[in-house]
């Protein structure tokens, strides 16, 4: 015993050293200029947390070195403090990135906003990472319900309501139209939020004889090599193999339905850009459907929300295009991924899409009058190289939303990007990847310039303003 209490003096002494390491971390990083507030307030969370841990560390040493405990009791002890300090770590991580250096500064102050009319108690991080992936994670609540429990639960209250990290592509972190993606993570937390879950799942029913089919199958193979496991063992497996695909597949549909009206027909056309270039268009998993699957999906939903066949004709030949590819059969995929893809049919869509109504009734939608209008307005002023941010009389103009900055910006791209790449200068029209990053600067200096309207316009409302 005297072994050990040794050895947990040399726990709790390594334990505290994490701790500083943790602490001069924040030290470093705090001083860097961030856009969100939301950086800060995690390094005051983890900087709050560690100096208290460390206490509560240096509290234990008496009881280590003299204690009655067990060696057992003693190790679980220590290990309720000690299997903090990972997480601190791992919150210093999401903050790497999230520098004016790293994340699109001109964005985030309007992804903040909107943000926070949807969801009015949030605060966001951007983050630019080394991978090719969008992300987004609530930790305000999952940190809180692991550090409430403990004596470090004062530092919880450094911490908003609901904070969400945002992940981006670091290589693209610039490309600003292909960030419309973004309303996608914005309806996991709307998905989240409004419990979409519940309304939802229970009115998609999973075919009892396809369940049961696939479980006599696999049975009927097991059996030919003997010790088969029997077949009502195997049936609640299949049903939760299966389930769990159809939940995280609804997940990320229902994120996809609720983007579409959060963002309109930018989110189609981002994804369709994005993840269809690099992912076979029928690879699936436990928890994301096949890309196909999403695709017909968000059309789906364009076509009934918006008039289609009225758009410019490059716009209808790009999304009729994907319609007739979205319509093909799914290829591949386990036998659970085939009898989900069976459940979420053309009933179970129409299901998602109405749910995706309810998440965001009390949201800020784009809707198609926004989108005629800005295409109509707007998308010229980017042809003319001319930032469009703000709209209407001088002296009495509006702030432009981003969702229409980011629309106009795609139609652009789609429709008018041979005009507006012969209107540069030779220098920067030389390749196409040139030429959209001279669009992509326009659209990022439009969000500044309707980020800095919005803020003068708020200030001018502010009634302390002046008075200090």
């Amino acid at each position: 015993m005297d072994g050990y209490r040794r050895v947990a003096a040399l726990k709790i002494q390594a334990a505290q050293d994490r701790t500083h390491a943790v602490i001069e971390e924040v030290a470093r990083v705090e001083n860097k200029v961030y856009v969100s507030p939301g950086s800060q307030n995690i390094l005051c969370f983890v900087r709050d947390a560690a100096a208290r841990i460390e206490v509560l560390l240096e509290d234990q040493k008496p009881i280590a070195s003299s204690s009655p405990l067990t060696e057992a009791d003693l190790e679980i002890r220590l290990d309720r403090t000690t299997k903090l300090l990972p997480f601190l770590y791992e919150l210093v991580g999401f903050v790497e990135g999230s520098d004016v250096h790293h994340s699109p500064g001109q964005l985030i102050p309007a992804l903040r906003r909107y943000s926070q009319l949807i969801l009015p108690t949030s605060e966001i991080v951007v983050s630019s990472k080394a991978e090719l992936n969008y992300s987004i994670q609530e930790i305000a609540g999952p940190l809180k319900k692991l550090f409430g429990a403990m004596s470090v639960k004062k530092s919880c209250d450094l911490l908003p309501e609901l904070l969400f990290v945002v992940n981006i592509p670091a290589v693209e972190s610039e490309q600003i139209l292909i960030h419309a993606v973004l309303a996608h993570e914005l309806g996991h937390a709307l998905y989240d939020r409004r419990e979409v879950a519940k309304g939802l799942l229970p009115k998609i029913k999973l075919n009892e004889d396809l369940v049961k089919n696939l479980a006599k199958t696999i049975y009927e193979g097991q059996l030919k090599h003997g010790s088969p496991t029997p077949e009502l063992r195997l049936r609640e497996r299949v049903t939760e193999e299966i389930t769990i695909r159809v939940n995280g597949w609804v997940k990320e549909l229902c994120s996809d339905a609720i983007g579409v009206r959060l963002f309109g027909p930018a989110l189609f056309l981002a994804a369709a850009h994005l993840f269809t270039s690099f992912i076979h268009i029928d690879k699936c998993s436990a928890t994301h459907p096949p890309p196909r699957l999403r695709i017909r999906l968000m059309i789906r939903m364009l076509k009934q929300l918006y008039p289609v066949d009225k758009w410019r004709g490059e716009l209808q030949s790009f999304t009729r295009d994907w319609d007739e590819v979205s319509a093909g059969q799914i290829s591949g995929g386990s036998r659970y991924d085939q009898v989900a893809q069976e459940t979420i049919n053309e009933a179970a869509l129409d299901l998602i899409a109405d749910a995706s109504a309810v998440a965001t009734s009390t949201a800020k939608c784009y809707t198609p009058q926004k989108f005629d209008h800005d295409m109509a307005k707007l998308a010229p002023f980017f042809l003319n190289h001319i930032p469009p941010g703000e709209m209407g009389p001088y002296g009495r103009g509006t702030p432009v939303e981003l969702a229409s900055i980011i629309n106009a910006g795609w139609h652009v791209y789609l429709c008018d990007f041979e005009k507006f790449r012969r209107s540069l200068h030779p220098q920067d029209s030389g390749t196409r990847f040139t030429a959209a990053t001279k669009l992509h600067e326009l659209v990022l200096k439009a969000l500044e310039i309707s980020e800095m309207k919005t803020a003068w316009e708020e200030a001018r409302r502010d009634p302390k303003r002046g008075k200090n």
